[in-house]
């Protein structure tokens, strides 16, 4: 019977030290470090944020030095505690019978580690194992300890093992990333096929659990209940109902349990900046989380220290340099906010925390016009790009939001951030701005400017929809007098007769244009971008006129602050230079527009099309289809 109950406890050894092996995929770099810190460290903590895989490092690491002659002895966080003390007397006890002890073999006496002491996920009793740590490795020279927890001890000879997330991006050769690969060994036999699409959708499940080991091996589970397919869309909602029946540890039962565990380890004041800062979809600055966490017993000056606290137990991440000039930024994984975001609902305050992020949000695309307006175009699409996240989610929130006065704020929120969709993202700002048209009334002052910008960016990709658009807004604008909104309309008429092949009705559509618009508008394209247009219109059948057009273009008054239409108009007469046989002034023209390293931010797609002709010149080949100047996407 003793036969067969040792060989029962080492084919259960065999199979946790398997799982172990397959827990550890895309951490085999890391193991390799920590092993080496062991070497020549008496004190090592393994640091990192929540389910990272901080103790399964650590156990593996503690088990591999067993040939060294050492002897483990592990004291986990149950044990530690309860009353006060009960840490100290946990590593008392847990170290009876080593060489460490009173009545410990004289072997202890050696010289070198003897004894690796692994006290794992600490943190209930951090300031307490500061203390026991300290004593016991002055008191004992052949000790070793081995440390995981969410922070460093602090102690001055310690040597600190940082995880993070697995990569979610596939490598360099194009095999699967370190979190997908976790992700397919963890779901076995579950996933028999995996083609290349599967693999692709594999890799977006990872990237939306933030590469979290715990959660990817909770997820790869539910595959014996749930198809691929289901996974991926069930994970894009939430995540705390990721759970296991058989877990390693009890805390890492569910994604909620774990979150859960760390919630306990925060004072009142952290809770209530972690659950209102929670509302932010996306990274976000110290002044964003002031504006959203104040209130009640939170004061302004006490956030950026209560976000340094989060950060230092993994639950925000730093997107920047702390310690960099610039405002220190942080990101709350998706597992951290979902939980915050239940806590903010329970406490009532989720209302109040969506009209601060509205706030917040407004303010930013006031910043950002302001900034395109004057001058500093780079600098506006930059800011814009920092909080899309957050300008996305009140959009998609207005979406859901039965009250009419939301509808339209976001409406004219995504009416006012034109120069972020015609600068690569129109397929997402046609899609937000043809579903609140759909729920704002035709005769709101707000719908005609939305619907412009909707047909301007559908001209290329659905020009009936455009076209459909601007027949509704045009009476109105023909009665009210709006020379403006009259140009802009002839201008999107005119893409599409570009777009439909008729350059001659195209030509006539932009120099209405031209001769509609006041010498200086806001809040869309001017002068120089109809120029540029007509001037692209007529390249093949008026060349002299496309060439004075062209530069017509680049004398309109204050192009020189407006770079996104200075390139469109420097597009067009390098193409019209081009086209006329001017080659080498055309390659003068194209390449000082593209040496300005701002040009490819605020005016991606005229970059792209210069550095295209650009090509054409120096390779001779035939000239590729032209990008029509002003037409988005």
């Amino acid at each position: 019977m003793r036969k067969q109950a040792g060989e029962v406890g080492t084919l259960l050894r065999l199979v946790a030290d398997s799982r172990a092996d397959d827990s550890l995929i895309g951490r085999e770099a890391e193991l390799t470090q920590l092993r080496s810190l062991l070497s020549g460290h008496r004190l090592v903590t393994v640091t990192g944020p929540v389910g990272v895989g901080k103790s399964l490092l650590g156990d593996v690491a503690a088990q591999r030095a067993r040939p060294s002659r050492r002897q483990v002895v592990r004291v986990s966080w149950p044990e530690a505690t309860g009353r006060p003390g009960a840490f100290r007397d946990a590593v008392r006890q847990a170290l009876l019978g080593t060489p460490l002890s009173p009545d410990g073999p004289s072997a202890g006496r050696r010289a070198g580690p003897r004894v690796l002491l692994f006290l794992d996920d600490i943190d209930p009793v951090h300031d307490e194992c500061v203390g026991v740590v300290q004593r016991h490795l002055l008191h004992h020279p052949t000790l070793q300890v081995l440390i995981t927890a969410r922070r460093p001890l602090g102690l001055g000879d310690e040597a600190v093992l940082r995880l993070g997330p697995l990569a979610t991006g596939p490598e360099a050769d194009g095999s699967p990333s370190p979190a997908a690969r976790l992700f397919l060994a963890t779901a076995g036999r579950a996933l028999r096929h995996r083609d290349p699409a599967t693999l692709e959708r594999v890799q977006t499940i990872c990237h939306t659990l933030d590469g979290l080991p715990l959660s990817i091996e909770l997820a790869a589970a539910q595959l014996r209940s749930y198809s691929l397919h289901d996974l991926a869309e069930l994970v894009e909602h939430g995540q705390s109902w990721l759970h296991s029946p058989r877990p390693r540890l009890r805390r890492h039962r569910s994604v909620e349990e774990a979150v859960g565990a760390v919630h306990t380890l925060c004072s009142p004041w952290m809770r209530m900046v972690w659950s209102r800062a929670s509302i932010l979809a996306g990274p976000f600055g110290e002044a964003a989380a002031v504006l959203l966490c104040t209130g009640g017993e939170i004061a302004p000056h006490q956030v950026p220290g209560l976000l340094t606290q989060l950060a230092s137990l993994g639950l925000l991440q730093h997107e920047n340099d702390p310690h960099g000039p610039g405002e220190p930024r942080y990101r709350m994984p998706a597992a951290v906010r979902e939980f915050g975001e239940r806590r903010l609902t329970e406490a009532g305050e989720l209302d109040i925390a969506v009209e601060r992020r509205a706030g917040h949000c407004r303010r930013v695309v006031h910043l950002a016009e302001h900034l395109w307006e004057h001058g500093h175009q780079t600098q506006a699409v930059r800011l814009v790009a920092d909080e899309q996240h957050n300008l996305n989610a009140i959009l998609r929130y207005a979406l859901t939001d039965p009250r009419p006065e939301a509808t339209v704020a976001a409406l004219e929120t995504a009416t006012r951030l034109w120069f972020w969709w015609v600068t690569g993202h129109a397929a997402a700002g046609l899609r937000y701005l043809l579903q609140l048209l759909a729920r704002c009334p035709d005769d709101h002052p707000a719908a005609a400017p939305a619907a412009w910008l909707a047909a301007w960016l559908a001209a290329r990709t659905d020009p009936d929809t455009a076209l459909t658009l601007l027949d509704r807004i045009w009476p109105g604008a023909v009665l009210d007098g709006d020379d403006t909104l009259l140009a802009r309309i002839a201008h999107v008429h005119g893409l599409i007769a570009l777009t439909l092949g008729d350059p001659l009705q195209a030509a006539d559509l932009f120099e209405q244009a031209c001769v509609l618009t006041p010498d200086r508008v806001t809040g869309g394209p001017g002068r120089a971008v109809y120029l540029a247009a007509l001037a692209f219109a007529r390249r093949d059948t008026e060349p002299r006129a496309a060439h004075r057009a062209a530069l017509a273009a680049l004398a309109q008054p204050g192009l020189r602050d407006d770079m996104w239409s200075s390139m469109r108009a420097r597009y067009a007469l390098a193409l019209v230079d081009h086209q006329n046989g001017r080659a080498s002034r055309a390659w003068t023209r194209a390449h000082r527009a593209v040496s300005d390293a701002d040009s490819a931010t605020c005016a991606p797609q005229a970059h792209a099309a210069l550095r295209s002709l650009l090509t054409v010149l120096r390779t001779g080949q035939a000239t590729p289809a032209p990008v029509i100047p002003g037409l988005s996407a």
